[in-house]
């Protein structure tokens, strides 16, 4: 029998990248079924029509249901991009941000919280699930706020082998590299961090440390808009969300959400059309398929331990973003020790983490202001009036 991988969510037609990013790493990958779950017979079938065309030739097999134990039983790999509330609760996120002249990201700050409030609860639910239909199963969650909502689903009984992907630290040090011409193979890197919130504090290329000399060599250049000023007065790479963390955060206009809804409606056609990849595609970053997901499951396919940047739980409690080597058996984390002048952001963002958990396990207005006031991207005077408007828009 194939292996069996399930794609939670699997109606969006963003998937058709994931499918892509499947058919090229088919060498690297065993030919196995593919199950897509949604809610949307039309997109659902749009979708399985698509991947069954692209990846039959590679010796793969496609079905979808919108039954959830019949997509999951006996799943080797099941991979969460369920978005509860859709684009509507994302964009309600985004009012919500720039009503206050905060950024609408939706992974931190106002959004972050308003989104994983809403999503905590349904998530609880899908895990509880999982753990009850396919306790062996490796569940990869992409689901925002990645860390709070891998921490939530790990609690509520999903299966052991749960884990959040993340490709940004990958993504980084691939960034730097093409800056430099440099082979990434050439390149070894150390990571710390939460999801969306850490540092690469180690490069070197060919045994030379390249930290030290990475502002001049970038001559002006940016990593992901950091620029080599930042990297030298931290004295790391942060990742891009490292400016929600400044006190030089601008507002981020609003309107993401109807852009994914416009792009959805465009790729759809497409695929209708059966233009293979959608050109449209293009317009949006959907690397987390080919830079994390793809990698994952070739990792946990294969005979011999494969290094990876993964979200798990640590022992104190908090889901952290971690180097790791992924077996078929399991996540054996890589220690790493970062240096102690990072120690003070780590530690704040831990605080801020671990209120985050505490709000969204069992909301109250103190408990969503005490994570609002640990947030370096919610401003102090504006605490009160976020977690009122927050609170007032959870309990309708």
């Amino acid at each position: 029998m194939k292996p069996v991988v399930t794609i939670l969510g699997g109606s969006t037609p963003f998937t058709a990248a994931l499918v892509e990013a499947l058919r090229a790493a088919s060498a690297d990958l065993p030919a196995c079924e593919l199950r897509l779950f949604g809610q949307d017979d039309d997109a659902l079938g749009r979708m399985a029509r698509y991947a069954d065309g692209r990846l039959a030739a590679f010796g793969w097999s496609v079905s979808s249901s919108r039954r959830l134990g019949q997509a999951v039983d006996g799943a080797a790999v099941v991979v969460n991009q369920i978005r509860f509330g859709g684009l509507a609760g994302r964009a309600r996120d985004e009012d919500l941000a720039c009503r206050f002249q905060l950024p609408a990201d939706e992974t931190l700050g106002p959004c972050g919280l308003t989104g994983a409030l809403r999503v905590v609860p349904r998530i609880r639910e899908l895990a509880a699930e999982l753990g009850r239909r396919c306790g062996d199963a490796w569940v990869l969650n992409l689901s925002n706020p990645l860390s709070i909502t891998t921490s939530m689903m790990i609690r509520a009984g999903a299966p052991e082998r749960c884990v959040g992907l993340c490709e940004l630290p990958k993504a980084t040090v691939f960034e730097i590299c093409r800056i430099l011409r440099m082979s990434f193979a050439d390149v070894a890197w150390e990571y710390a961090g939460l999801n969306h919130r850490g540092f690469v504090f180690s490069l070197k290329y060919r045994g030379e440390d390249l930290l030290p000399l990475l502002p001049g060599m970038l001559e002006g250049r940016t990593i992901f808009g950091v620029s080599g000023d930042e990297i030298r007065r931290v004295g790391a790479v942060p990742l891009k969300y490292f400016r929600l963390s400044t006190s030089a955060v601008k507002p981020v206009a609003n309107g993401r959400a109807d852009f994914l809804r416009d792009l959805k409606e465009t790729i759809a056609r497409e695929l209708e059309q059966w233009i293979a990849p959608p050109p449209s595609l293009a317009m949006r970053d959907l690397s987390w398929y080919d830079g994390a997901v793809v990698p994952m499951i070739a990792a946990i396919f294969a005979d011999s331990g494969r290094r990876m940047i993964v979200n798990c739980l640590r022992g104190d409690g908090l889901v952290r973003e971690v180097p790791a080597r992924v077996w078929r058996e399991g996540v054996e984390v890589i220690e790493t020790e970062p240096p102690p002048h990072l120690a003070p952001w780590l530690e704040r963002w831990a605080a801020h983490e671990r209120a985050l958990l505490e709000a969204v396990a069992s909301p109250t207005p103190e408990r969503i202001e005490r994570a609002l006031a640990l947030d370096p991207a919610v401003p102090v005077a504006k605490v009160r009036e976020i977690g009122q408007a927050i609170w007032a828009g959870y309990e309708n």
